[in-house]
This record gives C-alpha cells, structure tokens and sequence, in this order.
C-alpha cells in the first residue's frame, strides 16, 4: 500500500445504505484526526476505488455482500461494519467476528464514539508503525500468520527486491526468497547417534517456513540468511520475523544492501575481499579452516561443525566460535592429531601443499568416514608465513560407491565361476549317468542322476543367498545384539549345544542379516566343532564389533585367510557358501571380518567396524 505523510487517516464509506453511510459519515467528520471519503463507484467497484485511493480504514454496513463484498476485493485492508438496525444475519455476523482486521458496531447512542474507536484500534498503531517503516534502513513486510499470505511492504522491500505491489497480491513469504541459506545448511550431518537430539534437526520434510514463524510465535527470535532477488541481481539478507498474535499478523524485518543487487555487471574489480572469505566460511559445503604457527584454530568454516564435533574432553562444540583456539590434540585421537600437526609442519617447512590427502576415521558412534584434505601455506599481506590453511571435504558417499562397486564386479566373476565350475562339475556328472542308463538300461543310474540334479538345487539355492546377502544394506537400527543371536540360535538345529553370550554395548545393523548370519557361524560351529559344543558371542573390546568363538577344534593357522572364499569346505556334501555369506553380509555393512582362534582353542570370527551404540545395562 502506498503510503504519505499526511497525518490524517482516511476513512472510505462503502456502502450503497443511505443511512449506514450518513451515521457513518457524521461519525467519522466528528473527529479532526480522521477524514471521509465515498467512491465514486457503488459494490466491489467501490470498494476497489477506495483500497486504491490510499484507505486507511473501510466501514460497510450489512446490506447484501457489504462486508463480503469488500474481503473479495481486499482481505487485509481494516474495515468496521456498521449495523444502525441490528439487522446483520448470523453468518456474516460469525465472519465479521472472525476476521482480525474487521470489527462489528451495533446501532445505539454511543454509535459514533465506537466508530471513530474502532477506527482508532486498527489505523492507529499499523500507522504510526508505517511511517517508521518507511523510515528505515530494513524491508519490512507484513503477512498473515495463519496463511503466510504478504499483505504490504514498505519502500525499502520494493526498492530492493525484483517484485512489485501487483506481485504481492498472491505472494506468501516463500516467494520472497530464492533460499533460505540457515535452513539449508541446517541438519546436514553424517547420522551420527545423538543428531535426532538437536532440536533443529528437522530434516527435509520440515517447511521452512513454517518453522521460522512458528519459532517467532514461541518465542525464538531467530535470524536467519535468505538468498533473495533483486532488481540488479541476487543478494544475501538478514531477516527476522515479530509476530503479532492479536492482529494475527507478522512482520518480516530484513536487511538490504546498498545497491540492492549483486553488481556482477558493474564492471567493478574491487570486490570485498572479507565478505567473498565469509561466503566461502559460510556458505560452502566442505571444512574450510586457518590454524596459526602452534597448530590453533583461529577461523573455522561452520560445515567444519556440522553437526556438531566432541573434543577429548568430551565437550560438543555446535559452533565455530567452539572450536577457536583448539589444537588437534584438543578434537581427535593422539595418532591423528599427532599426523595431522606433522603435516602442517612440512608445510610450513617447505611451502609445498599436501594434496587429496585420504583419512579414514571410525567414530567411537557411528559408521566409518572417509575425508580428502588439501592444505596449503598461509601468509599475511606482507608474505610473512601466519600457518596453515586447509579444506576437507567428506568423501564417504564416494568411497562406498567405489567399495561396492568393486564387491559387484568381484561377485560377477565369482557367479560366472560358479557357472562354469560348480554347476558344470554335477552337470557332467548327470549327462554321463544318462548316457550309461541310455546304453546299460540299468534304473541305478537314474539315482545318481537325481543326485546331481539335488546338488544342482541345492549350489542354485545357495547362489540366490548368496547374492541376496551380499546387496548392499539400506536400512539399519540400533539394538542389543543378544536379541537378535538368541533368535538366530533357535533357528538353527544345534542339539545339545550351548549359547553363551557378553554385550557391553549396543550396535547398528540390518537384524534380519544379521540374523542370518549368526546362524551360519551357529551352523559351522555345530558342524565343525560338535553336538557339545560351546559358541560365545559378544562384543570387542578394543574396537567397536563383535565375535563369534567355539571351543571346537579351531581353524590352522595357515588356512585362515581362506575360510570365507566360496566353495572351501571340509564337508563332502557341502558347497562352501556357509562362511562366503558371512563375509558378504559383514561387508554388505561396510565391516571387516577375520577369523582367528578363541581362548579355548577352537574358531573365533571377529566383526570390525560396526557402529557401537550406548553401554547396555
């Protein structure tokens, strides 16, 4: 809405009425501070000549459509209904009541000290409030706080965003904005336990929007950084969002540059050298950071944090201003920090950059990482060397694409071995036994062909579990792994055998695997170990993982490394896939597996690289 100077509020009849018009003209012509007009039009024609004349206030009267007449043209703009004969229905009365921007006067001696009341409530306060909008340096604009539907802008908004009054009819506060860049940079973390926590994480369903609004309503005063458009181009804003409950509307306060655009165009070269390194610190989806000459932090890009860092002492750092002053030794584990403030030292010996340097991390929660780092010498205006300065970006989606890439072609050149080996050895078999019964005429023949064919169906069957287990694992959950082994003890025939199980902590696994796969080391250690055997599971103590041990015979030595290959069996009847799918299951989780020898003498399986959860009671 246009707005002046003019210290009057202007006041719009509109209404075809003529006695809900003269009350409403000779209230209102009572009072010095307001004035009267009646349009020129009569119905929506009307009240469309009065909203474009500049109207602070409407007053209608009850006659059909009046006061639905005027919120079809305009829904924001205050309007009183003004009702001499107490004729209103109860419906338009019902709506009337509803609205926040509409009040009902009903006939009696008081009639013009309620209008020019009325009138008084709603322009007096929005008014005063606009001229001091006008007056600064920030966009303001009002909305419904139920719709987020814009209502008005000052000159400031329109001065600086590529959007008219014509525009704003059918705009919400979404269309103000390219991005909101807080939002975005908001919850991107690596699932690790403990994010769920964070009050805003809300993930991608939550509307952004909504959660700035409902934040003001709560009273979270949040600020917030939007990528806007301008006239001249796109630029960063600051915004804010008050929220006045009884008139239901909010109002977005938002910073502005000085051109109003981004001045790409221009032809300038003297770009702000600090603002350029703040989008970069802010802005970019990778850790960027400067240490000084003793290894501290002095700047830190806020993706360095996301979502959060705990340091050795336990303490969670949310913020950059956290981690300022920080060494290595005061965020990682001794033998990182200790490569870590190695490398910067040649660097600042010898000047030469460390280039996509790869680290492996396994958080003590969580799966494991992998980051690429380049470093490079940092120096001041002068060239006097300040540190170093670094950017890490989190490869761990790339790495397991190339992991399981690798597995995929691994698995195709076994399946074609399983083609022309396994398949084809009881194949022959089968064709020569025909023949003979074909030539002898002899039935037994027929019983080793039905064998083969058995055999067939049995490598076929284990193939397709083969296969299946080793796909790559989707979804995970947390739980106490004794759970899921006891399950799978009561799957598996496994006589007079004993289970025996110690789990200090939970873990992060697809149970339905992995419960498949306890009962094939279950099995193997029946199998191999006997009816009175006894298999332990529990966690590792040096690691984050799991073991499966027996007190059986054990595995030699020199045969260790090749009990997880297909096809390796002691068992005349067996196909060798029993261990081959525990390894494809532990690796379908990205965890490594090793067989070795429990105290007792007999086979010990031990998982590495599992997610270790909360210590179980």
């Amino acid at each position: 809405m246009s707005r002046s100077g003019d210290a009057s509020t202007r006041v719009a009849v509109v209404t075809d009425e003529s006695g809900v018009r003269d009350a409403a003209v000779d209230a209102v012509a009572s009072a010095g501070s307001l004035s009267a007009a009646v349009p020129s039009s009569e119905g929506t024609a009307g009240v469309r000549e009065a909203v474009e004349s500049g109207a602070d206030c409407l007053i209608c009267g009850t006659g059909a459509g009046d006061y639905d007449a005027v919120r079809e043209v305009d829904r924001t703009t205050p309007v009183v209904v003004l009702d001499p004969a107490s004729g209103i229905d109860a419906g338009t009365l019902d709506r009337v009541l509803d609205d926040p921007a509409a009040a009902y006067v009903a006939g009696g001696d008081h009639l013009g000290r309620l209008v020019r009341s009325r009138v008084r409530e709603f322009v007096g306060h929005g008014r005063l409030g606009w001229q001091l909008a006008d007056r600064s340096d920030d966009a303001v604009v009002a909305f419904d706080l139920a719709t987020y539907a814009v209502r008005e802008a000052n000159d400031t908004f329109f001065e600086h965003w590529a959007l008219s009054p014509a525009d704003l009819d059918s705009a919400t506060l979404a269309d103000l904005r390219e991005t909101d860049l807080t939002h975005e940079h908001r919850g991107r973390g690596r699932g690790e336990p403990g994010e769920e926590d964070l009050e805003w994480v809300d993930g991608d369903a939550a509307d952004p929007v909504e959660t700035f609004v409902e934040g003001a309503l709560t009273g979270d005063f949040e600020r917030r950084e939007w990528h806007c458009r301008g006239p001249d181009g796109p630029f960063k804003s600051e915004v804010e969002v008050v929220a006045d409950r009884s008139a239901g509307t909010g109002y977005l306060v938002a910073s502005v540059t000085d051109g109003g655009g981004s001045g790409a165009d221009d032809g300038r070269t003297d770009h702000d050298d600090g603002a350029m390194l703040r989008s970069v610190m802010e802005h970019v989806p990778m850790s960027v950071y400067f240490e000084d000459r003793r290894g501290r932090h002095v700047r830190v890009s806020e993706d360095l944090v996301e979502p959060f860092i705990e340091g050795t002492d336990g303490k969670i750092m949310h913020t950059p201003e956290d981690v300022l002053g920080k060494t290595y030794f005061d965020l990682y584990t001794v033998d990182m920090a200790e490569r870590a403030a190695a490398d910067n030292e040649r660097i600042m010996e010898t000047g030469e950059p460390l280039r996509d340097q790869e680290k492996h991390v396994q958080p003590p929660h969580g799966r494991d990482l992998w980051f690429s780092t380049n470093k490079a010498p940092w120096y001041d205006d002068d060239g006097r060397l300040q540190g170093v300065v670094g950017i890490t970006v989190d490869i761990t989606d790339r790495k397991r694409r190339e992991r399981e890439l690798d597995r995929q072609n691994e698995r195709l050149e076994e399946f074609a071995g399983i083609l022309s080996h396994d398949l084809r050895n009881p194949l022959n078999v089968a064709e020569g036994r025909l023949d003979r019964y074909r030539q002898t005429g002899d039935e037994s023949e027929l019983d080793a062909v039905a064998e083969m064919h058995d055999r067939m169906g049995t490598i076929i069957d284990d193939v397709l579990d083969y296969a299946r287990e080793g796909s790559r694992v989707e979804e995970t959950e947390w739980f106490d792994g004794a759970t899921v082994a006891a399950r799978a003890w009561g799957s598996v025939d496994t006589g007079v055998a004993t289970l025996e199980q110690d789990w200090a902590y939970a873990v992060e696994a697809d149970p339905d695997r992995l419960a498949r796969l306890f009962e094939n080391c279950f099995r193997n250690g029946v199998e191999h170990g006997g009816s009175d055997v006894t298999v332990r599971v529990g966690t590792l103590d040096e690691e984050a993982g799991f073991y499966v041990e027996d007190d059986g015979p054990g595995i030699p030595e020199d045969v260790r490394g090749e009990v997880f290959d297909r096809g390796v069996t002691t068992d005349d009847d067996g196909t060798g896939f029993g261990l081959a799918i525990v390894r494809e299951i532990a690796e379908a989780h990205g965890w490594e597996v090793a067989a070795t020898e429990s105290d007792a003498g007999g086979a010990r399986f031990e998982f590495a690289g599992v997610p270790r959860g909360d210590d179980l009671d």
